[in-house]
């Protein structure tokens, strides 16, 4: 089950982290708008491995403003996403243009998911 880590409405900024997730790798669902164009979005499901050695931990945890007493997996996982972009963790090995996204067919896609909806509209 995907369970919520970003904004209420999904289309702001939508984190949904699969909750069966093992200790070091987080499958994340990530939905970005463009400022600029209606009904657009970056869209897609993304594999962190927390463990990679090519991430740089402490740039991205400065990013977060996180320190080594506050780690949280699933932030600094997300944090990871936001540092580097969707296109490192995996978000571009899909058939559909995942920059390119309307809400619909984002829609669509989540439609064959378990997503908890505790705190989360996905209209």
């Amino acid at each position: 089950m995907y369970i919520n880590y970003g904004d209420k409405d999904f289309f702001e900024r939508g984190r949904l982290v699969d909750s069966e997730h093992s200790d070091s790798v987080l499958n994340i669902l990530v939905c970005n708008p463009y400022s600029d164009e209606e009904d657009l979005y970056q869209f897609g499901e993304c594999s962190v491995d927390i463990t990679d050695d090519w991430i740089d931990k402490q740039a991205v945890m400065d990013f977060l403003g996180m320190d080594s007493d506050s780690f949280n997996p699933i932030e600094y996982a997300i944090g990871c996403i936001d540092y580097y972009g969707m296109e490192n963790f995996g978000a571009c090995n899909y058939v559909y243009d995942y920059t390119r996204m309307s809400k619909e067919d984002i829609k669509d896609i989540l439609k064959y998911r378990l997503i908890a909806t505790d705190n989360l509209d996905i209209v």
